[in-house]
């Protein structure tokens, strides 16, 4: 695959989104809480773009007007005020976060802009209230080193951004959004087009986020993360795949990206060998077909012919077998098709030549449908069954697609699935799609605030790894891994509070264990650092025993309770009278055969696994292994 990813000129850069904990929004005093349950005031809007200063209209915004949605909004009282609203203009920008993001430029070398100048960045989805992200710019260019690539990363842009509000659902045209999370500072840092792999995608993200961590100000939890990717191969069109969550899923998502941008490139070649032009999927033939399909036994067409929709069919000359053609694991050009149908005109689906007979239509069906168009043995026929102007809006955006066919990969954004799959989501922006902000008077940066900043620089995270291996006496790999797991504060507390537990133990329940119980499916993302601060100190304590943390962690995950009542519910306690487990040993060896001449190292092990199997998380391992020596020592002298 590697050898692939350059015959096929693999290009990839970032955009990474981290949110900032600074304590408060960036244009308002609001706490930035994702809130469990949210109740507040609802309300519901319509947006639609407007104009940029040379009279365009940027095409996503545009695309995302035409769904005509109704906007629902849920305004916590908690978490968000009049501004959030739009009812009010935004404050004055949160200086904390603003000091953080010319850090982090000051550390990326990048050239830091004089002035900061708010912008209106056009989002009509819904997930801003007032139609625009805030966005600045604060610094250019830049570099990172990556040192286990041994090269630069040119830096492209550092932005000062505010969250976008959180889906709740959608509901046919309608979607619904918390307002607790809109305004959240978020640093955007996007790279050059320069990475060339998925494995060197996700080493390079995971160094931006190490710097971003080392500010102190990086958010933890599930979306305080958000990598967009913008991949193209063979220098063709630069297509952004937005959302990605975790460095897991960005390497799927790239590993599929680059198997169906490769595959739309064979399409092409196809294409232009058959003869097909732009100009020729232009001109193809538009009829209605209805009258074929009038006793077809597919029910999803008799249903709709029944209630009056028409059966419309465009003749794609040159498709045949490319529509069903495989252009990534489950995904082919007619899903392609569909999905551009789908987010144009809301139908679910298409029907084309390549998959047929099949679904109730039959061969006499498909034949006929051939004949009346006059389809030659290269050619495809695609139709949908829908209400008359719906169903010919829907054809008019798959011969859109086919002709983008011709040339390979189309420009498009796309969404990110966690299965690594991508789907159509719009077109891509244009640049009309960005504007000045006249509510936020720009910003200084004078030479004084600048050399303040300096003398505060973001700490270097192989220095931070150095001192916690020497201070904490760990290993290193464990100490970049407690790192990546932004637990590092917690970390600290945990050693400064549970001294008799070795930091190993805390370091690797930190960065392994918890990241085992999250890949079980357990939201550990949203514990509380308390919670986990309070078990280390039920051991430490002598409550209970270590062994026990990842059980009473998980109970309380589970269970939405504090560590006392998992201790209790799980009989977790630490037991301080261990006579009777002599006892219960010294029984085992009268009355298990299968233990009186066994040697004495595996009889030990043997004891050891069946007292333990009782008492895990109860008694001290030491205890018992020390009741067993003396035990088994006094039967051999006995």
């Amino acid at each position: 695959m590697k050898s692939e990813y350059g015959e096929y000129g693999l290009k990839i850069g970032l955009e990474i989104h981290f949110q900032l904990d600074t304590g408060r929004k960036l244009f308002c005093r609001c706490p930035p809480e994702i809130l469990e349950s949210v109740e507040g005031l609802h309300f519901i809007r319509r947006l639609r773009p407007t104009q940029s200063e040379l009279g365009q209209v940027d095409p996503a915004a545009y695309f995302e007007f035409k769904k005509g949605l109704v906007i629902e909004y849920v305004a916590p009282y908690e978490s968000s005020c009049l501004v959030e609203m739009d009812e009010e203009p935004p404050h004055p920008i949160d200086r904390t976060a603003l000091e953080t993001v010319v850090r982090i430029a000051q550390y990326m070398r990048s050239s830091i802009v004089d002035e900061v100048h708010v912008m209106r960045k056009i989002v009509v989805d819904g997930s801003n209230t007032t139609g625009f992200q805030r966005t600045a710019i604060i610094g250019l260019g830049g570099y990172i080193r990556v040192k286990e690539l041994d090269k630069n990363i040119p830096i492209q842009t550092i932005c000062l951004e505010e969250e976008a509000a959180r889906l709740i659902k959608r509901e046919g045209n309608k979607v619904s959004y918390y307002l607790d999370r809109l305004g959240i500072p978020l640093v955007e840092i996007a790279t050059a087009p320069v990475i060339h792999s998925p494995d060197e995608a996700a080493v390079v993200a995971l160094s931006i986020g190490r710097i971003v961590s080392a500010t102190g100000f990086k958010r933890r939890g599930l979306g305080s993360v958000r990598q967009d990717i913008n991949i193209s191969i063979l220098d063709g069109n630069i297509v952004e795949v937005k959302g990605v969550q975790k460095i897991t899923q960005l390497k799927k998502v790239i590993e599929f990206e680059f198997k169906r941008q490769v595959g739309l490139h064979k399409i092409s070649e196809v294409l232009k060998e058959r003869g097909v032009s732009k100009e020729s999927i232009s001109g193809s033939p538009v009829k209605d077909v209805t009258e074929i399909f009038s006793n077809t036994r597919n029910k999803i067409i008799r249903r709709n012919i029944k209630k009056g929709g028409k059966v419309v069919g465009v003749l794609l000359r040159g498709f045949s077998g490319l529509i069903g053609m495989e252009t990534a694991p489950g995904y082919r050009l007619g899903k392609e098709f569909a999905e551009r149908v789908r987010f144009w005109t809301g139908l679910k689906g298409i029907f084309h030549t390549d998959e047929l007979p099949g679904y109730g239509i039959t061969q006499e069906e498909v034949d006929s449908l051939r004949e009346f168009f006059e389809a030659g043995e290269s050619d495809a026929v695609v139709f949908v069954v829908a209400p008359e102007k719906q169903a010919y809006e829907a054809i008019k955006r798959v011969i859109e697609r086919a002709i983008e066919a011709v040339d390979g990969v189309p420009s498009e954004t796309r969404g990110s699935r966690e299965d690594g799959t991508t789907f159509y989501m719009r077109p891509r922006p244009g640049m009309a799609r960005m504007y000045p902000e006249t509510d936020i008077p720009p910003i200084r940066l004078t030479s004084k605030f600048l050399e303040d900043m300096r003398e505060k620089p973001v700490k270097d995270p192989s220095i931070t790894i150095a001192e916690i291996v020497a201070e904490h006496s760990i290993n290193e790999e464990l100490a970049w891994k407690l790192y990546d797991s932004d637990y590092i504060d917690l970390f600290k507390k945990i050693v400064s509070e549970a001294k008799n537990l070795s930091a190993s133990f805390i370091a690797s329940f930190l960065a392994d264990t918890l990241k085992y119980l999250e890949r079980e499916g357990l939201d550990v993302e949203e514990v509380d650092d308390q919670l986990i601060l309070d078990a280390f100190k039920a051991v430490e304590s002598g409550v209970t025993e270590k062994e026990s943390l990842m059980d009473i962690v998980t109970y309380c995950i589970q269970n939405n309770v504090g560590v006392d009542t998992a201790i209790d519910k799980l009989g977790l306690r630490k037991i301080s009278d261990i006579d009777n487990i002599r006892d219960q040993i010294e029984k085992l060896l009268s009355s298990r055969d299968d233990l009186r001449n066994l040697p004495k190292d595996i009889l030990k092990k043997r004891l050891m696994a069946i007292i333990m199997s009782e008492y895990r998380g109860r008694v001290d391992p030491k205890e018992i292994l020390g009741l067993i020596d003396e035990v088994v020592g006094a039967e051999d002298n006995g």
